[in-house]
């Protein structure tokens, strides 16, 4: 059920750090229970993906380079991890909440997509201006997508699919698990919105394992954080995670 928009930020609220989709579902009358999630069940997620990590990289290492086999194992090992980093949170919101859609916030209005733009905008300009700053002191550098793009270079099908997790799957998924299930859980305990964006930001960076480009990925996640708290729902935040991948998942197509 689509709930109507209301006023943001409510101080009545069924509980503490509730979405505005869940507001405006208890506001007409919708029976809800505080959520049974927390931060554990993150660090659920987070082992999980780790473990589907390591379970879909043994095939990458024995496969041979450049082969067509060896292209569609990275593509399952860029796939397989979210059944742990997405499928955890859509869970336990079933099992222990209210859905997805009201615990996390998942409503889809004109100005949660506008917003959304705006804010993976702002993540764009930031990460260009930092990437120049960090190259200037390393020399050039390459993220972990644009290695996997090389090793697709061969495979117009496979690159194809890994443009689009980069644009649309990742942008969904690391949205659910760090705006949605890590900073929701901080709200519900009462953790100020302004370190829980901190939290979740830095988190957000270091679980990419890519130490040179984490003052990038720190100042992109305060910016999707920022999206988060601004609009009290995780469809602003995974929009902006989308336009700020969006170059990135065309590049990926187009150029490299």
């Amino acid at each position: 059920m689509t709930y109507p928009v209301v006023a943001p930020a409510s101080t009545q609220a069924p509980y503490p750090g509730a979405t505005d989709a869940a507001i405006a579902a208890w506001w007409q009358g919708v029976r809800l229970k505080r959520p049974g999630w927390g931060v554990p069940d993150f660090f659920i997620a987070v082992a999980a993906w780790l473990v589907f990590s390591i379970v879909s990289g043994v095939p990458i290492l024995l496969a041979q380079e450049g082969t067509a086999a060896y292209a569609w194992l990275l593509l399952v090992g860029v796939a397989l991890p979210w059944l742990g980093m997405g499928g955890w949170p859509w869970l336990i919101s079933r099992l222990r909440g209210n859905g997805m859609r009201l615990d996390f916030g998942l409503r889809v209005t004109k100005a949660d997509i506008g917003w959304g733009l705006l804010f993976g905008i702002g993540a764009l300009v930031a990460a260009g201006l930092i990437a120049a700053g960090l190259t200037a002191i390393f020399g050039e550098f390459d993220s972990s997508a644009g290695e996997v793009a090389r090793d697709l270079d061969d495979f117009p099908v496979a690159r194809l699919l890994f443009a689009l997790a980069v644009g649309f799957g990742a942008p969904i998924v690391e949205e659910l698990c760090y705006r949605g299930l890590l900073m929701s859980s901080l709200l519900k305990r009462g953790t100020s919105r302004w370190l829980s964006v901190v939290l979740s930001a830095a988190l957000f960076a270091a679980m990419h394992l890519e130490p040179i480009r984490f003052a990038l990925l720190f100042a992109i996640g305060l910016i999707l954080g920022w999206a988060r708290v601004h609009r009290n729902n995780t469809t602003t935040a995974i929009v902006a995670h989308m336009t700020n991948n969006m170059p990135g998942a065309i590049g990926i197509l187009f150029l490299l």
